[in-house]
C-alpha cells in the first residue's frame, strides 16, 4: 500500500519567534537573494557591458530583446514598460519552482505565494492601463461595447488574479504529487528521467503560461475602446 500524504497547506517554521511558511517566504527569499547576488556579482565584479556584446552579455541582450518583441505583439507600444515586469514574473516563478529538483520546497506550492503573484499582476495590469490610457480610457475600456457589460468586466478583472494564482498552484502541486507516486511505485531509474521533465520542461511551461496570461490581460486592458 502506498502511503502518500498530500496537503494544500504549507509547512511552517519558527524564525526569531515568528511563525513563517517554509516555502512561501523563507525558501523564496533565499533563492531570490542568491539570484540577485549572482546578477550583482556579474555586473559589478566580473564584467561590464561593452558596445559590442559577446559571451553572456550577448545572451542576456538577446533574451531581453526577444521578450520585448514577444510582449510588443500583445501589448503594443506598452512593451518597453511591461516587459521588465513580465521578466520579473518569469524569473521568480521559474527559480522558486525549479529548486524542487534539489529537494527544496518550491514557493509556488504555497497558495499564498501564487495568489500574491496573481494580485501583483492585477495591480500591474491596471497601473499600465491607467498610465497609457488614463483613468477615463480605462473606464471606457471596461464599458466597451456597452455600459451594460461594465459590472461583468469588473468582476472578471477581479477574478483573474485568483484564477492565475490557483491555476499555477494546482499545476505545481499536481506535478509534485505525480512525482511522489512515481517514486513510491518505481523508486529507481525512472524517477530520475521523469523528474527531468517535471522540474525543467513542466516548470518552464508553467512559467511561460503565467507570463503569457499577464501580457494577455495587459493587452486587453490597454486596448483602445472603439
Amino acid at each position: 500500500m502506498i502511503d502518500l500524504e498530500v496537503s494544500i497547506y504549507p509547512k511552517y517554521v519558527t524564525l526569531f519567534g515568528v511563525r513563517l511558511p517554509q516555502s512561501g517566504i523563507i525558501a523564496s527569499s533565499v533563492i531570490l537573494l542568491l539570484v540577485l547576488g549572482l546578477v550583482v556579482l556579474y555586473f559589478c565584479c566580473i564584467r561590464r557591458f561593452t558596445e559590442k556584446p559577446k559571451g553572456l552579455q550577448n545572451v542576456l541582450e538577446l533574451a531581453v530583446e526577444s521578450l520585448e518583441s514577444f510582449a510588443k505583439g500583445r501589448v503594443g507600444g506598452c512593451a518597453r514598460f511591461v516587459a521588465p515586469f513580465a521578466l520579473t514574473f518569469i524569473f521568480y516563478v521559474f527559480f522558486t519552482t525549479f529548486v524542487e529538483i534539489f529537494g527544496l520546497p518550491p514557493a509556488t506550492e504555497d497558495i499564498n505565494c501564487t495568489v500574491a503573484l496573481g494580485l501583483c499582476s492585477f495591480v500591474m495590469v491596471n497601473v499600465t492601463s491607467v498610465r497609457f490610457r488614463g483613468v477615463k480610457g480605462r473606464l471606457r475600456n471596461l464599458s466597451t461595447p456597452s455600459a451594460v457589460v461594465f459590472p461583468v468586466k469588473v468582476l472578471a478583472d477581479c477574478i483573474a488574479p485568483f484564477s492565475m494564482g490557483i491555476r499555477l498552484f494546482a499545476n505545481v502541486l499536481v506535478g509534485g504529487v505525480i512525482m511522489q507516486l512515481i517514486y513510491a511505485v518505481v523508486p529507481l531509474l525512472l524517477p530520475a528521467a521523469i523528474s527531468a521533465y517535471f522540474n525543467v520542461l513542466h516548470v518552464g511551461i508553467q512559467t511561460f503560461v503565467f507570463a503569457l496570461l499577464f501580457l494577455t490581460y495587459t493587452g486587453e486592458a490597454v486596448e483602445e475602446a472603439e
